[in-house]
């Protein structure tokens, strides 16, 4: 490959063996004929000898893991290894992607001695969860007058898996909670049945256990003996049915998918420190991951294993998501949809242990206005979306489904306060 000052010297060459064969001068012409062969021979000289140095000269990529957490720092090596017979100095670019933080030397000229190797070792820290692939490394030479270049594209793909950042999900495994967290968990539900707590005591009829009469009480009433009524508890089964779609790709910070994963995350741990099961569905027209539910707390760790290998895409729909659901889950079960798919809720697919929380894109913007008016043009924007997402959410209420809307900031709060709700109503209970 010749570059442009190859090329401009070249053409001035030719123009003036051209120019001095009309004008007659004879000794130029020996001059600019002998000069466009130099030229010419040391740009093809350095084409053939050079693709042969550059093909000895081979790149890998090396990282402790494949697995990495979020915002967590860790480190790549690049590793050139020269297989020629002299140093070569090349320049070389490692094509990173944007989703990675980087600090360090990724392009730049190195001179690697012969038979040897030279390391290059970068810092990277991920900004979103997801599988993603490191790209190639570019590689170039360029001989000594930079006429021409030499270019290769090493394959050298490396893929990496991105797992919840611990600073966020760590409310959720340690005892320091706030008092408002920490209340949202309590576990409440109870039905009268053979449990072990006392409920209250009743008449005793023929039909009851002979083992709970209460001997040193009678009704006064009618001097009949009584009967202890206990409490069972009642495990409730939730099933985050998870957008994961592209419509869960937007976002400045923080994309809408990583944020409400944690935030799933973060009340599946309170639901398990309640003794009771959770699973998980993400689904779209293009992923379909069911986890089980249970409350061992594995299915967490599978979701968090199944995010880490998985990004958006597709399109969302909720009463194909419910109906995929339910030929997978045959038992009774509390499903928590969480969206921001406003476009494809289908009214039509509502029950009585359904609630959608519709998530608002919106908050996941952050937006610096450059005075007054674009002020209040934002503040407009975002008013603007308030009021169709509240006409959504009173057309889904209107038809039997329970439905609100939550931001960036409030979506752990909303799904505590609605199980709370749904487990004073033992719906979901086995």
């Amino acid at each position: 490959m010749i570059r442009r000052a190859g090329y401009a010297i070249l053409a001035v060459l030719t123009y003036g063996i051209l120019e001095s064969l009309l004008l007659g001068y004879k000794y130029y012409i020996i001059f600019a004929i002998l000069t466009f062969f130099m030229v010419a021979f040391e740009i093809i000289y350095f084409n053939i000898a050079g693709s042969r140095a550059i093909n000895n000269v081979s790149v890998t990529r090396k990282s402790n893991t494949l697995n990495f957490r979020k915002n967590r720092e860790f480190t790549i090596t690049l590793h050139f290894e020269n297989s020629n017979s002299y140093p070569i100095s090349i320049h070389f670019f490692d094509e990173a992607i944007d989703v990675l933080e980087i600090s360090g030397k990724t392009f730049g000229t190195m001179t690697i001695p012969k038979k040897g190797s030279y390391d290059i070792i970068y810092s990277v820290k991920p900004r979103y969860i997801g599988k993603y692939e490191l790209g190639n490394i570019r590689i170039s030479i360029s001989d000594i007058f930079h006429l021409a270049l030499i270019q290769k594209t090493i394959s050298v793909k490396m893929a990496i898996h991105i797992y919840p950042s611990m600073n966020d999900i760590k409310s959720s495994r340690s005892e320091m909670l706030s008092s408002f967290i920490y209340t949202l968990g309590n576990h409440y539900s109870h039905s009268v049945g053979q449990g072990y707590n006392l409920y209250g005591v009743r008449p005793y009829t023929f039909e009851d256990d002979p083992r709970f009469i209460v001997w040193s009480r009678y009704n006064e009433e009618d001097n009949s003996m009584l009967v202890k009524e206990m409490e069972e508890e009642r495990e409730i089964s939730t099933i985050f049915i998870v957008d994961y779609s592209i419509a869960m790709n937007y976002g400045s910070t923080d994309r809408v998918y990583d944020k409400a994963i944690v935030d799933i995350i973060n009340s599946a741990h309170l639901m398990v420190k309640n003794r009771d099961n959770v699973g998980f569905f993400l689904y779209s027209d293009k992923i379909n991951i069911y986890i089980p539910p249970d409350k061992s707390g594995e299915s967490i760790n599978k979701l968090e294993r199944s995010v880490a290998n998985t990004l958006p895409a597709g399109e969302f729909s909720v009463s194909e998501a419910v109906k995929s659901l339910e030929r997978k889950q045959k038992k009774n079960f509390l499903v928590f949809i969480v969206t921001a798919s406003t476009s494809y809720l289908d009214k039509t697919a509502h029950s009585n242990r359904i609630s959608i929380f519709l998530i608002n894109n919106e908050s996941y913007y952050d937006y610096s206005p450059q005075g007054k008016f674009d002020d209040l043009l934002v503040q407009n924007i975002r008013l603007r979306e308030l009021e169709r997402m509240s006409e959504i959410i009173r057309e889904m209420r209107n038809h039997g489904i329970r439905c609100t809307y939550v931001s960036r900031k409030n979506t752990l709060q909303k799904i505590m306060m609605e199980y709370n709700y749904r487990r004073s109503m033992n719906t979901g209970a086995s």
